[in-house]
């Protein structure tokens, strides 16, 4: 058994989720290894060839591929958005005409639909089809003021190239990033991953692990990570492509470039919490900045970290659902700090006096989704709900959470004090409240007191 066979194995038996495939590219070389099921249905074993959905990971792809039409001077980061899509229209008129390539891919577009998703129709009008629903959605704050994670800013970026290339996004992806980095096991769709192994998600029930009921996303929302189906080694061959430190790589995009991508564009509101370059997200190791993302689908979860001066990376998934995320903690630590060699990442400043319980009760809305904080004797109250019923399509609301104050903005859950901050406090709205919740990589905004409001989606 290799060291990362039993690296795998061992958080896959401590966590429970049925399986997990992971791959490492060090000094030039992939190594690759798997553990458990990739479908408990069927018994299926995970093997490190196996495909999967690799979700949000795809906005990292996406961004190559409109770069590579940087490079040709086919696409202006800087220019207006209109200039490419000029059919399109924002709730706020003056936040379509301030928005540029850069706030699509950088997460900075303040428009209100993270998490926007609608039965459109499948094939290559799914993503134009999914266009005009972003003239009933407002904005949270003005393009470029902010961080604030969202796919619809990666959608328009697929529209783009779709509209440079005359080509679909899927179409655009095989002929111009798969083909000549040679990949021969990513693709998009169900019946071409039925001719292969491939994991299947699974939620934890009451009596054990439960097999997901849907398999994939809506299309429409293929460029932000609904429908991009790949393997490990796929993976690290495309992010070796990223890599100059590694020699023997393909090259999509020249260094400069790679490095433009990897280069800070703007802080997280919480600045210790992370920054984000073009596309990808930054996390500080000590004085190394590693490259992040995560990838959730129905049952699933993929995440990839970069070591850009090291020339390492690695890429994890598990078919756990939310169950598979203290497995990723786990490989991280053990790939980037007991492998690598990297310090402990750098934690936030938890510093400075708590405020009063009292300032963070209120209601939260963003898209598709209602957020109350109020008390809870010694504690506060968090719960959420869905308020689309496309996105919590397969999802039941989450439970409540306890949480309580720590330092001059944080949240930390009150019955696990020793993990990370829940949340965080952003801004004032004027009243003693934060104008904000910074939780999921995402800004959440006040909306008010804690008084019921029935909606559909939108807020």
């Amino acid at each position: 058994m290799t060291e990362l066979q039993k690296t795998v194995q061992e958080p896959v038996a401590r966590s429970g989720v049925p399986g997990a495939v992971v791959g490492v590219l060090e000094d030039g070389r992939i190594e690759t290894a798997a553990a458990g099921l990739a479908n408990l249905s069927s018994g299926v074993e995970m093997t490190p060839d196996t495909l999967f959905l690799t979700g949000s990971i795809t906005k990292v792809w996406t961004t190559t591929l409109l770069m590579s039409l940087v490079e040709q001077g086919l696409v202006d980061l800087d220019a207006p958005v209109k200039r490419y899509l000029p059919e399109l229209v924002l709730g706020d008129p003056e936040a379509a005409d301030a928005l540029v390539v850069r706030h699509l891919v950088t997460h900075s577009t303040g428009t209100d639909a993270s998490d926007l998703i609608a039965d459109v129709g499948e094939g290559d009008d799914a993503i134009a089809n999914w266009v005009p629903l972003l003239a009933d959605v407002g904005q949270l704050f003005r393009p470029g003021e902010y961080f604030s994670y969202s796919n619809a800013g990666f959608v328009l970026a697929g529209r783009i190239i779709e509209v440079v290339t005359g080509e679909g996004y899927s179409t655009a992806m095989r002929q111009r990033l798969f083909k000549p980095l040679g990949l021969e096991r990513s693709m998009f769709t169900a019946e071409e991953a039925i001719l292969h192994r491939m994991a299947i998600g699974h939620y934890p029930g009451a009596d054990g692990f439960v097999r997901s009921e849907r398999f994939m996303m809506p299309q429409c929302l293929a460029p932000a990570g609904t429908t991009f189906i790949t393997s490990v080694e796929d993976t690290l061959t495309f992010v070796g492509s990223h890599l100059p430190a590694v020699a023997s790589s393909p090259r999509l995009l020249s260094p400069e470039t790679t490095g433009r991508m990897a280069a800070h564009e703007i802080d997280f509101p919480v600045p210790e919490t992370g920054s984000v370059g073009l596309s990808w997200l930054r996390k500080q190791y000590g004085d190394h900045v590693v490259l992040t993302h995560g990838g959730g689908s129905y049952g699933g979860v993929a995440m990839v970290g970069v070591v850009p001066d090291l020339g390492a990376a690695y890429i994890a998934f598990a078919n756990g659902g939310p169950a598979s995320m203290p497995f990723h903690q786990e490989i991280a630590e053990a790939l980037l700090q007991d492998r690598f060699g990297l310090p402990a990442p750098v934690a936030p400043d938890l510093s400075g006096p708590e405020p009063k319980p009292s300032r963070y009760h209120g209601r939260y809305v963003c898209w598709g989704c209602e957020l109350k904080v109020s008390d809870d004797g010694d504690a506060l109250s968090y719960q959420a709900r869905f308020t689309d019923p496309v996105l919590g399509r397969n999802r039941s609301d989450p439970p409540p959470v306890r949480l309580r104050p720590i330092g001059a903005q944080g949240l930390t859950l009150a019955d696990h004090p020793d993990q990370p901050p829940f949340a965080y406090g952003v801004g004032d709205d004027g009243s003693g409240h934060p104008e904000f919740l910074f939780l999921l990589d995402r800004l959440v905004r006040r909306m008010g007191d804690n008084q019921h409001r029935h909606s559909s989606g939108g807020s």
